[in-house]
């Protein structure tokens, strides 16, 4: 199956705003209510944010691919790390409170 750059550079725009919105929201949500503000959760979309927004920029500067692999490889490792801690964290919060 083909998709052409266009499509995967919109792709990741929407997926960019999207996130930002989200984050803004979230933090909205969590200094009206006095929660503390940076956890897990927001380290994770940060790390998704950064790597997306470093692969919006791929498409602008011609950077070397061995780069471009290690970084992004590297950012998605770290974020299904984060993803295995916060299903880790919900499995054994559940077990506590059931």
């Amino acid at each position: 199956m083909y998709f052409s750059p266009i499509f995967l550079q919109t792709s990741l725009f929407t997926v960019a705003i999207i996130l930002i919105l989200f984050m803004v929201l979230i933090t909205i949500y969590k200094q009206r209510h006095q929660l503390k503000l940076w956890d897990k959760s927001m380290t994770l979309a940060s790390v998704v944010l950064l790597n997306t927004i470093y692969s919006i920029l791929t498409y602008y500067f011609n950077l070397p691919y061995e780069l471009n692999a290690v970084v992004t490889g590297g950012l998605t490792l770290v974020a299904f790390g984060y993803v295995v801690v916060i299903i880790w964290e919900f499995i054994k919060r559940k077990k506590i409170n059931g």
